[in-house]
C-alpha cells in the first residue's frame, strides 16, 4: 500500500530529525520537531491517496469501468457510428388494395423506415404519399432485366402504364420507399390499384436506427435475370459502417429456407403466399469499395423468375 511506503521513508526521517535537534539544538528545539513530526504525519495522511510511489503505475479503466461498451470503437479507435435493425414486418393482400402493415414493435421517433412494395401481374404505383421512393424494378416477363422509373414513357396518376413505349413493366415489380418514423406505434395502409380490383400485393417494412435519414440511400442497383437458382444481387458501392440491404420478388410460392442469406448476412423479412414471394437480407459493411455480388444460400428456384435490388444505407453523419 501507498501509505506503508509513505510511513517507512518518513519514519526514517523522522528519526534523522530527532537525532539533529537533540544533539545541535536541544530540549528546546526537541519539542519543535516533535510538532514537525505530527503536522506532516497529518500532511502524509491527507495526501496519501493522490501524490503516489513514484515507482508506481497508474491503473488502465477497462471499457466497462467508464461506462462504454466499445459498441462504437473501431481498431483505429475512431468512433463507428452503426446501423441497428430494430425490427421487421411484413404482409400480403389478396388483391392489393388494402395493404395494411404495422410499425416494427420497439420503433422510436426519428428511426429510419425502409418500406417494399411488391406487385405480380398488375400495375405498382411509382409514388405513395408521406414517403420517398428510393428505388424500383419492374418486369416485363421472366427473362427480362428490371426496368426503372427513368424508362417511363406514359404514366397515369402514380402508376407507370408504358416503358420505353413498349413495355408494361406488369409482371413482377418493386419499389423502395423510406421516411423518418414521427411516432412510437403506426399502420400505414396502401392501395395498389388503379381501379377496384387487382392482384396479390405484398409489403416488407424494416426500421433503422442510426442510419441518415435526411439522405439514406448511398447507391443502389437493380438486377431482373441473373440466370441462376440462386439470386444473385448486384454489386454496389459502399463504405465501411453502411448498411447493404437487399430485397427480392420472386415471382413463385417458395419457403423461407428457400433463399436464406447471403454469407455474412441476416434475413430481416419474408413473405410466402399464393404465386408469390418476398425476401429482405442485411448486414454491415466492414470495408469501402464495391460489395461484390452476393448470391442467396438454400436451395434456391427458378432462374430469372426474381426481381432484385441491392442498396447501401448510409450511418448518421
Amino acid at each position: 500500500m501507498q501509505v506503508i511506503y509513505y510511513w517507512s521513508n518518513i519514519h526514517d526521517f523522522f528519526h534523522l530529525s530527532d537525532t539533529i535537534a537533540v544533539a545541535n539544538y536541544g530540549p528546546i528545539l526537541e519539542e519543535n520537531a516533535m510538532r514537525f513530526k505530527i503536522l506532516l504525519t497529518l500532511c502524509l495522511i491527507l495526501v496519501s491517496g493522490s501524490c503516489g510511489n513514484p515507482n508506481h503505475k497508474p491503473e488502465i479503466m477497462d471499457k466497462e469501468d467508464t461506462g462504454d461498451t466499445g459498441d462504437n470503437i473501431g481498431d483505429s479507435n475512431t468512433a463507428l457510428k452503426k446501423i441497428q435493425h430494430i425490427g421487421t414486418t411484413q404482409v400480403w393482400d389478396s388483391d392489393g388494395q388494402r395493404v395494411t402493415i404495422a410499425q416494427p414493435d420497439n420503433t422510436a421517433v426519428g428511426d429510419l423506415l425502409v418500406l417494399v412494395l411488391h406487385r405480380t401481374d398488375d400495375l405498382l404505383p411509382y409514388d405513395v404519399n408521406d414517403w420517398t421512393r428510393r428505388a424500383e424494378c419492374y418486369k416485363e416477363d421472366n427473362g427480362y432485366q428490371c426496368l426503372n422509373i427513368a424508362d417511363c414513357s406514359a404514366k397515369s396518376g402514380k402508376f407507370c402504364i408504358r416503358f420505353q413505349n413498349k413495355y408494361s413493366g406488369r409482371d413482377l415489380a418493386q419499389v423502395v420507399f423510406t421516411r423518418t418514423a414521427t411516432s412510437l406505434k403506426q399502420t400505414y395502409l396502401f392501395n395498389m390499384n388503379q381501379d377496384t380490383s387487382g392482384n396479390p400485393g405484398w409489403a416488407i417494412l424494416t426500421a433503422l436506427r442510426g442510419a441518415d435519414t435526411n439522405s439514406p440511400v448511398r447507391s443502389w442497383a437493380n438486377r431482373g435475370c441473373d440466370n441462376d437458382a440462386d439470386s444473385l444481387f448486384p454489386s454496389v458501392p459502399g463504405r465501411n459502417g453502411d448498411m447493404l440491404l437487399l430485397s427480392q420478388s420472386f415471382d413463385d410460392a417458395v419457403s423461407k429456407s428457400t433463399f436464406t442469406a447471403p454469407d455474412g448476412m441476416t434475413t430481416f423479412g419474408y413473405v410466402g403466399r399464393s404465386d408469390e414471394s418476398g425476401f429482405m437480407f442485411a448486414g454491415i459493411l466492414t470495408q469501402d469499395g464495391p460489395t461484390g455480388i452476393r448470391h442467396t444460400n438454400g436451395p434456391g428456384a427458378s432462374s430469372c423468375k426474381d426481381a432484385l435490388v441491392s442498396m447501401t444505407i448510409k450511418p448518421k453523419p
